[in-house]
């Protein structure tokens, strides 16, 4: 059996007869993104071997003669017949990224105000829980004196999972944790989970492995704030339809097909061990109301923290453009939401040199007069780049006539007009044009195409809401943006592209993961519970699969604008 040593951890695995390096990575809880699901299709999983003379090589579109020839190899394919150094970015050795907090978040308080979804009380030298809701408070035998009520905000996204750790006494954010979906390892789309969800088999496997990323999640956050399991005795679950399912271990099939139906209800608490999560076996599990089969929690948690949307005096946008992407519009009297499946290219996923946000990755790209600048975490070296950077840089690539309105993007022989400095790092890779951001950061053709069908698909999705409330776009008077990837990001950069109309960049405000923050507010203050079931039951949900011109807008806005400098 051939032993691999993992660098930088120095881990190390012995591989079973005729297993692949993804495959033994695997059972060590190291997720490689294999949105494929390691059919060596998607290109994803690469790893760098030492002596990569004495290793086969695994050929793939996306590795060029000179990356195998320094040692870059598919995980997936490679089956090795001898023992292997191999070097894994840190970030997925290492993937939890932990944030300790010291005092209230205001965004998730709300006038200092803190009613939360459980508590402990002595009486008759007996601990007893009452939860929100629930008539009678329950015995809690697994209480002990110096414990302190804390609660869980759990934000299930297609491609990421955040872990939020709150004290159900102030209110105070305690530590945050987030790794990527380890279902990524099955695939990144709802549809193939779902697909592979259908079967007793693959719902135990999907559902194992979700809850396995979660329960690692509350372990890091416990030690980290010196905190114990047992005093985690509510939690809130913000997440697509599909997310939910699996992680409650309920049939997704008919999610799959028409009539689109959901097999678990939003707006109630379930108990703790359908979730299968390791905290106080008292504790409950609120759901937040779900309004469709794709449109999730998430998005009623999400819309709870846009204050202007419910209180029907404006017109509000509210766009979540994670890999599911969700919307919702607030106009001339109506809510209404849909979801359009946008793919994961804005959260840096099936990208050539994509990444989450971490040390390293290009956040933002400038225009100079003649060049471009870059902007990465830490200000170091740029070593891949995350879904704000990916918006900015098509932006500038627009403007110095890289990529054309088709989203063609020219080639090293057809630099006419270009700026010297610019046309430098045009690039030609096995005959497919792309652009060198730094030494072995690429971005390709194909990168390209995949930012057209994500924002393609979100401003088909924002045209068809107009049209459906009867709403131009100059009457949005907010748009707000959900998810991480906006706080880097220039809006005028999202108009540059073509992902939201002309004229509305001045309107975005970036929100933060809405789906996170809410769900914290519906700990620390669950009478909003009430709220947001009673408003959420007034909500539309728009189909776009039942729009025929929804495709014609689709298929239009997968051009960019006319109005961009590339003109």
């Amino acid at each position: 059996m051939a032993k691999i040593t993992i660098l930088p951890s120095g881990e190390t695995i012995e591989l079973e007869p005729g297993e692949s390096v993804r495959g033994g990575l695997y059972r060590m809880g190291i997720e490689l993104e294999t949105p494929c699901n390691g059919e060596g299709i998607c290109g994803q999983c690469g790893i760098w071997v030492e002596n990569p003379g004495n290793v086969p090589e695994t050929p793939h579109e996306k590795i060029t003669s000179e990356q195998a020839a320094k040692g870059l190899r598919l995980a997936c394919r490679l089956i090795p017949e001898i023992d292997l150094v191999i070097h894994v970015p840190p970030e997925i050795t290492n993937d939890t990224r932990r944030i300790l907090a010291e005092t209230t978040n205001e965004e998730t308080s709300t006038d200092n105000h803190i009613e939360p979804g459980a508590r402990v009380f002595q009486k008759g030298g007996i601990y007893w829980i009452q939860h929100y809701g629930e008539p009678e408070p329950k015995k809690l035998d697994t209480w002990r004196w110096g414990f302190s009520p804390k609660g869980l905000a759990i934000d299930l996204g297609t491609t990421t999972v955040v872990v939020t750790l709150v004290s159900l006494i102030t209110g105070t954010e305690l530590a945050t944790a987030s790794i990527l979906n380890p279902q990524i390892h099955f695939g990144h789309d709802v549809m193939t989970r779902i697909y592979k969800g259908s079967t007793p088999e693959g719902l135990e496997e999907l559902a194992r492995s979700i809850r396995k990323g979660v329960n690692r999640l509350i372990h890091d956050l416990c030690a980290d704030s010196s905190s114990d399991p047992m005093e985690i005795i509510d939690v809130v679950v913000g997440g697509n339809t599909t997310m939910l399912q699996l992680a409650a271990k309920i049939d997704p099939a008919p999610l799959g097909k028409l009539p689109f139906a959901t097999g678990i209800d939003g707006g109630k608490c379930f108990p703790v061990e359908d979730f299968g999560l390791e905290v106080n076996p008292a504790a409950r599990v609120y759901v937040p109301p779900v309004a469709h089969a794709f449109v999730g929690s998430d998005v009623g948690a999400g819309l709870l923290m846009c204050s202007d949307f419910f209180d029907g005096k404006g017109t509000t946008l509210f766009i979540d453009a994670g890999t599911n992407g969700e919307l919702g519009i607030s106009a001339n009297g109506k809510w209404v939401v849909t979801s359009t499946a946008a793919g994961p290219a804005f959260e840096g996923m099936g990208i050539s040199c994509g990444m989450r946000a971490g040390v390293g990755t290009v956040e933002a790209v400038f225009t100079a007069s003649d060049s471009l600048l870059l902007g990465t975490v830490g200000n170091a070296p740029a070593r891949g780049i995350c879904g704000s950077g990916i918006i900015d840089l098509v932006a500038c690539l627009l403007q110095f006539k890289v990529i054309e309105k088709s989203g063609r993007m020219r080639r090293p022989s057809n630099i006419k007009g270009i700026p010297k400095k610019v046309s430098a790092c045009m690039k030609e890779i096995d005959g497919f044009a792309a652009f060198e951001l730094a030494e072995g950061v690429y971005f390709t053709q194909e990168d390209v195409r995949q930012v057209q069908l994500a924002k393609g698909a979100i401003r088909a999705a924002i045209d068809l809401f107009l049209a459906e409330t009867n709403t131009s776009s100059d009457s949005v008077q907010s748009v707000i943006l959900a998810g991480g990837f906006g706080y880097s990001l220039e809006p005028d950069n999202l108009e540059a592209i073509g992902m939201i109309p002309q004229g509305m960049s001045e309107k975005v405000h970036f929100a933060g993961n809405t789906s996170r923050l809410g769900c914290i507010r519906l700990l620390v203050n669950a009478s909003e519970r009430r709220f947001i079931e009673e408003k959420m039951s007034r909500v539309e949900h728009i189909s776009l699969a039942e729009r025929p011109e929804f495709m014609e807008m689709y298929v239009a806005n997968m051009r960019f604008p006319e109005h961009s400098n590339n003109a």
